[in-house]
This record gives structure tokens, C-alpha cells and sequence, in this order.
């Protein structure tokens, strides 16, 4: 582990440990994207029509955390909030989510528009208003590292409502670039919704702020030179244990 470069992700470096890493052989590395496909757009279309666009991409399993966001847009319309709920994206548990959000009498209300080409994905992306990432700790113990949905987000100047889960809060500030929740907690997340709702007029300078933190510490070009630096450092290592 590179003690002097917090700016790592460090959120599996314990877990790493816990299994027996040698943690001075630990280095963690980013995964980067090309922000310069991902163009600035700092209009958000629910301003000028009234309906808000909450936006999660995903594949549809626990980890994900769909179920609570369906359980915070309920809470939503029901303080009568003019919401609509797009969730990008396929997997095991598509049918009882759908079933759920008929439950939830949300019929309607959410968009399942399944699975969508990188491009495709992008483009509802900067169609929405807010991107939403309930991220939990599974029953079998699986988690995320940190989603590339909220790192493309925060390029295309999203604000983003997310999760306290694993590497989450190394990407998201909370109060800066959007809000964070806990896990599996639908009243907190309605509320920080609510609230990102309110302050419509903070969304340009979150976006601004989000997109400089990803440009800074996951552009794949920058990356991809700090892993050729790491490879270098550990030949450099292998050639002075074999003198």
C-alpha cells in the first residue's frame, strides 16, 4: 500500500489483509474512463418541465440496492413530489422489483428500460436529473468497490445520492458533489433526494465540483502512466531480490 497517496481507493486494502496480503506488496489501482467522451452538460431537464428524473444503471442484484431507492420514490410521491424513476439496466431480481414497484403503487411512475449499449446508457444518463446509487452489503457478503456510474455521472455534472457502502465515499463528498446515505435505508435516502430536490440551484456547482474530482484522480490516461509506474516499481523490486 502507497501510504503517501491517499487519494488511492483503499476500501478492500482491510479485506485484502484479512485473507493474508502482505499489505507493503499492496498497491490499489483506479478504475479510470475516458473523460473526455463524456462531455459537460450543465442544463438539467427537470427544471424546465417539473418532473424530476432520478436515474439508477445497474444490474439488477442485491448489492444494488433498487429495492430501498423504489421505497424512497414512494415516500416521495407521497409528499407529492413529481418524481419519475429510470432504471437502466437487467438481472435476476428484475421480476420482483417490477412486482414491488406495483406494490409500492408505482406504477407509471418508474421507467425499466433494461439493458442499454454503453452510448445508450450515457446518453439517458445526461437526460436525467439525479443519479442514485443505494448500494448495499449483500446476504453472501458481496459489495461494490466504486460504481463507474457515479464517476460517469459526476463528468456529465449529475448531482449523485449514494450510499455510505465500501469505496463510495472515496468518490463522493457528501454535501459537495451530492448527498450519502446509510445502507438500507429508504427514509434517509427519500430525505437527501428531497433535499438535493430543494436545492435545485447548488445542482451546476455539484456537478462542477464532481466532475473536477473525477477528471483529477480517474482519467484513464493519468492511470494508465501511474500503472506503468507501479509495474516499473515492481520489476525494479524483483531485479533487487535476485541480486
Amino acid at each position: 500500500m502507497l501510504a503517501s497517496a491517499p487519494k488511492f481507493c483503499e476500501a478492500f486494502v482491510p479485506r485484502l489483509a484479512a485473507l493474508g496480503a502482505p499489505l507493503e506488496r499492496v498497491r490499489v489501482h483506479r478504475t479510470g474512463l475516458a473523460t473526455r467522451d463524456f462531455p459537460w452538460r450543465p442544463e438539467r431537464s427537470g427544471v424546465t418541465d417539473g418532473t424530476i428524473r432520478f436515474v439508477t444503471a445497474a444490474r439488477l442484484v442485491e448489492k444494488k440496492g433498487v429495492d430501498d431507492v423504489l421505497d424512497a420514490v414512494r415516500r416521495l410521491r407521497a409528499g407529492g413530489l413529481d418524481v419519475r424513476y429510470r432504471i437502466i439496466g437487467d438481472g435476476p431480481l428484475r421480476t420482483r422489483l417490477a412486482q414491488r414497484a406495483t406494490e409500492l403503487g408505482l406504477d407509471g411512475t418508474v421507467d425499466w428500460l433494461g439493458w442499454q449499449s454503453p452510448a445508450q446508457a450515457r446518453a439517458l444518463i445526461a437526460d436525467s436529473d439525479v443519479v442514485v446509487q443505494a448500494s448495499v452489503t449483500s446476504s453472501t457478503g458481496d459489495q461494490e468497490g466504486i460504481p463507474n456510474v457515479l464517476k460517469e455521472a459526476m463528468l456529465l455534472g449529475l448531482p449523485v445520492v449514494a450510499t455510505r457502502h465500501s469505496g463510495i465515499p472515496e468518490l463522493v463528498t457528501d454535501g459537495s458533489t451530492g448527498y450519502l446515505v446509510p445502507e438500507r435505508d429508504p427514509a434517509a435516502l427519500a430525505a437527501a433526494l428531497a433535499r438535493l430536490v430543494a436545492e435545485r440551484a447548488r445542482w451546476p456547482e455539484m456537478g462542477r465540483a464532481g466532475r473536477r474530482v473525477v477528471e483529477r484522480d480517474y482519467d484513464i490516461e493519468v492511470l494508465n502512466d501511474r500503472f506503468v509506474a507501479l509495474l516499473e516499481e515492481a520489476v525494479a523490486r524483483a531485479a533487487g531480490l535476485r541480486r
